[in-house]
């Protein structure tokens, strides 16, 4: 079967995208990359370009560009090259890992395949425990559309393993169709859409963040630094994060009972670090492993910029003018 890793830049998220590479052959990962052009810039690394495969969306056929301008008539609140992730299910690769930028790699990805045989998607994120308040702006009407538990079938879309099948599109554009019928209930990005495309086509989606593989949540916001980061590694039991904790707390105590019992010991396992949600990176300990690939100068001098940014109030600058664009452009 084809196989490869999927990921959307541009020359603004070049930085990113380069450390990501460099973390995923780092990992000792052999597989095919291919970069899908954000628009804007091009990036231009000549360490990105000797690794990747270079697409832009006029690689693939016109019913993949049809489909991104279905989705587009829903998911608002996403760039346009958010959405050119989707255009992974057109190419001719059997499965496929796509990846955003913001993220680490920390394990030979392509053993996440040894996980697809019995499943249409394989993920590792603590989604789920956050219920819903992240996709929806409705998260109680989903239980109420799907039944109790759907909302814990949450997936991140950062970071995904997905092995096609003719029916997965179909369930996509049937997720558009909802969307138009229940505008009140989603937010408009694509990480709610793939949610409720696998919850009306029944798909077979695997979070090895769950019971009874455990893997550690794989959202740098949870490590405090690289040491606490090793030092989960090397536990011998699932250490619990704030945003399990939440979701542990809302349960019954059958419920509670029946987790615990599902729950065995196993070394820790984790396959990436995302840095989603976290704005500008270098201010915390953690995110070092951002900056992997630069050299001992280049990682300085950014670090002195990004302290110099903070110092001078211009990353909240940013940040605000971001905020007010993204509202006007709602």
């Amino acid at each position: 079967m084809k196989k490869g890793i999927v990921l959307v830049a541009n020359l603004k998220s070049q930085w990113y995208a380069e450390n990501l590479i460099y973390s995923i052959r780092k990992s000792g990962c052999s597989l095919p990359i291919r970069l899908i052009h954000f628009g804007g810039e091009a990036v231009n690394s000549k360490y990105i370009l000797k690794e990747v495969e270079f697409l832009t969306i006029d690689d693939f056929p016109e019913e993949a560009k049809d489909f991104i301008n279905n989705l587009r008539t829903v998911l608002t609140d996403c760039p346009m090259g958010f959405l050119y992730r989707f255009l992974a299910w057109f190419s001719d690769w059997d499965e496929f890992i796509y990846t955003d930028n913001d993220i680490v790699a920390l394990m030979d990805w392509e053993r996440l395949f040894d996980y697809s045989a019995n499943h249409d998607l394989v993920h590792a994120d603590e989604e789920y425990t956050t219920q819903g308040i992240y996709n929806y702006d409705d998260p109680q009407k989903i239980e109420e559309i799907f039944g109790m538990g759907s909302l814990s079938t949450a997936i991140t879309a950062g970071h995904l393993l997905v092995k096609k099948n003719d029916k997965m599109i179909g369930d996509m554009n049937a997720a558009v169709a909802w969307f138009h019928q229940h505008p009140s209930i989603p937010k408009k990005h694509d990480q709610s859409l793939l949610h409720i495309a696998a919850l009306l086509g029944n798909w077979k989606v695997l979070n090895l963040c769950k019971s009874p593989h455990n893997w550690l949540s794989s959202w740098s916001g949870d490590y405090k630094n690289s040491l606490d980061l090793i030092q989960a590694i090397q536990g011998v039991q699932k250490r619990p994060t704030d945003s399990f904790n939440g979701w542990y707390n809302t349960l019954s105590v059958e419920s509670k009972n029946s987790y615990n019992l599902a729950t065995g010991i196993a070394k820790p396992h984790i396959s990436h670090l995302h840095y989603s949600g976290r704005g500008a990176l270098g201010a915390e300990p953690i995110d070092e492993l951002m900056f992997s690939s630069h050299t001992d100068n280049k990682r300085m001098r950014d670090y002195f910029k990004i302290e110099m940014a903070d110092l001078l109030l211009i990353s909240s600058f940013k940040k605000h003018i971001k905020r007010i664009k993204r509202h006007l452009n709602r």
